[in-house]
């Protein structure tokens, strides 16, 4: 049997949640420390952030962490593509007037992680990718049952609108698969800003098309940091979740930079953030979801399901606009 990693001893009335590789420190006065120190018995790492949350307190390391924003882009959030106001423009006011400008006070790296396909991802892309975003089947004219219980009233999955029937309790509905002029990759056609300028909206979650580009406040808001002291970085993706591969693009940046937390922000927040932060727990990162910077457009017990396993299972669920209050008082000392 392999050795236990040899874990020196923590400070008083702390206790060692993890091994030596990857730990946290636990105290019934402090909660949860994430600033992971070198050691357990180590100086306290500073500056330090003490966040509440929706359990316990956390503390984290600025410079160890991370503010992750997925897919706030024109295809989801855009008027001129159909999109309703909705909680992921809640969530967009909440990154702008809190945790945006929280992030780049305390020096909290910004990352916006977005669907940006290329021709080479087409040919690898799981079927069920395609599914998600519709596809163009043959008309035989049938119809297949399914549990009606499966689905609540008509409402938009992913952004796009799915016509579903109502409940009929005990029985079945009819309906068909949802349909799209080809999907993935094909061109949406021109659309009307609200200056009435008109431009192609380009082909559907492809890189550098109008569609794939983050929504205007956002753009913004991503452009200014460019200039900021810790610059913000981009990062595509071609699966529900940006961190799947573990040797990806992503991971490669943050353990480059020793980025050990991580912040979720995003639409849809059952679907990709979500897909995202299992991902980065389970290859190790600390995940933290900001609640009020998530959105969906998916059945309220969607949303409630992220919340409650997020707080325990998959590690915190705090608020951008909590993280704001908190780097006002951040420890330096």
């Amino acid at each position: 049997m392999a050795a236990t990693p040899h874990i020196s001893h923590p400070p008083p009335n702390a206790t060692v949640v993890g091994r030596h590789s990857n730990f946290w420190l636990f105290s019934n006065r402090d909660g949860f420390d994430l600033t992971h120190p070198d050691d357990p018995s180590s100086a306290p790492v500073r500056p330090r952030i003490k966040l509440g949350t929706t359990t316990d307190p956390i503390t984290i390391a600025p410079d160890k962490t991370a503010m992750i924003i997925i897919d706030m882009q024109n295809f989801f959030l855009s008027k001129a593509m159909g999109r309703e106001r909705g909680e992921g423009h809640q969530a967009e006011e909440a990154l702008i007037n809190h945790g945006i400008p929280a992030a780049r006070t305390a020096g909290i790296q910004v990352l916006w992680l977005t669907w940006g396909i290329t021709e080479e991802d087409l040919e690898t892309l799981p079927p069920t990718i395609w599914r998600i975003f519709g596809f163009q089947p043959a008309n035989d004219g049938e119809e297949f049952e399914i549990d009606e219980e499966v689905f609540g009233p008509a409402g938009e999955v992913n952004g796009m609108q799915q016509k579903i029937a109502g409940i009929v309790e005990g029985g079945t509905i009819k309906r068909k698969e949802k349909q799209a002029d080809g999907g993935i990759g094909q061109e949406l056609g021109d659309i009307k800003l609200d200056d009435g300028e008109t431009v192609s909206a380009g082909r559907l979650l492809m890189r550098d098309q109008w569609n794939t580009q983050l929504h205007a406040p956002l753009e913004a808001a991503y452009l200014d940091g460019l200039k900021a002291k810790v610059p913000d970085v981009r990062f595509h993706k071609a699966r529900l979740s940006g961190m799947w591969d573990a040797s990806g693009e992503v991971q490669k940046f943050l353990k480059e930079r020793s980025i050990r937390t991580l912040l979720f922000n995003g639409v849809n927040s059952d679907q990709c953030v979500l897909a995202t932060l299992q991902d980065a727990c389970n290859q190790g990162w600390d995940t933290i979801l900001l609640k009020d910077g998530c959105g969906t457009t998916s059945p309220d017990f969607a949303r409630k399901t992220v919340l409650y396993n997020c707080r325990r299972s998959w590690g915190f669920t705090s608020s951008c606009e909590d993280l704001a209050k908190s780097v006002r008082d951040m420890d330096f000392a």
